[in-house]
């Protein structure tokens, strides 16, 4: 079951957790450690700009997950917003429809360095043309994920977001470990763009760099 991503939850001010990302950059971690586990269908093109799309939750992630919705879906927007994507207007048929599930994956047992952040997104075509709901083959699924995040989860999805927007139409064949480089352009554009958005409310904008990727290092 998937529920339009318009639900929310206002505990805080979102454009203050966004502009805490600010102050991320720490010169004894200067690349963030990400695992990404990207499948795509056989025989998938390289996915190309210009393709409208219409985020859906799934109903688990919003009903089990204390997180503020807006901050997630606007740094989701900015970050396929940099592959040359956009949000179909409302009332029109989206090419994808794109399920996004979030949250902390956790025991009670685990320490809070060892916790995954992540943040997971699934493609299907719209052939049917339909307006709320994607009936169509699944055309590939990334999730990533970063551990030991302090506060607040969405504190994490611009890098999150740039992470599997860059790995979107890939096949890793299985979880792989990436270190980004913390002053990674695309992470500063998504944030920014998110910020814009909640801010004013608009739709983020392709920016001159779109496609750019996070320039990853393969981790050991």
């Amino acid at each position: 079951m998937s529920t339009r991503f318009a639900l929310s939850w206002w505990s805080a001010g979102p454009l203050g957790l966004l502009l805490l990302l600010a102050g991320c950059n720490n010169v004894f971690t200067p690349k963030f450690r990400v695992l990404v586990d990207a499948i795509a269908a056989p025989g998938l093109p390289v996915p190309a700009g210009g393709k409208s799309y219409r985020l859906l939750a799934r109903k688990s992630t919003v009903t089990s997950q204390q997180a503020q919705v807006e901050v997630i879906k606007a740094c989701v927007d900015a970050a396929l917003a940099g592959k040359g994507m956009f949000e179909a207007p409302s009332g029109v048929p989206p090419d994808l429809f794109i399920e996004v599930g979030f949250g902390v994956a956790a025991t009670p047992r685990v320490d809070a360095g060892s916790r995954e952040t992540f943040l997971q997104l699934a493609a299907r075509a719209n052939a049917s043309r339909g307006i709320d709901k994607g009936t169509g083959p699944e055309l590939w699924d990334v999730r990533v994920a970063v551990l030991g995040v302090s506060g607040r989860m969405e504190t994490a999805m611009p890098l999150l977001a740039a992470v599997a927007a860059d790995h979107i139409g890939r096949d890793t064949k299985l979880e792989t470990k990436i270190e980004v480089p913390q002053n990674a352009e695309v992470i500063g554009s998504v944030r920014a763009g998110a910020i814009r958005t909640l801010e004013g409310g608009a739709t983020p904008r392709t920016p001159a760099n779109a496609g750019a990727a996070v320039n990853p290092v393969r981790a050991d």
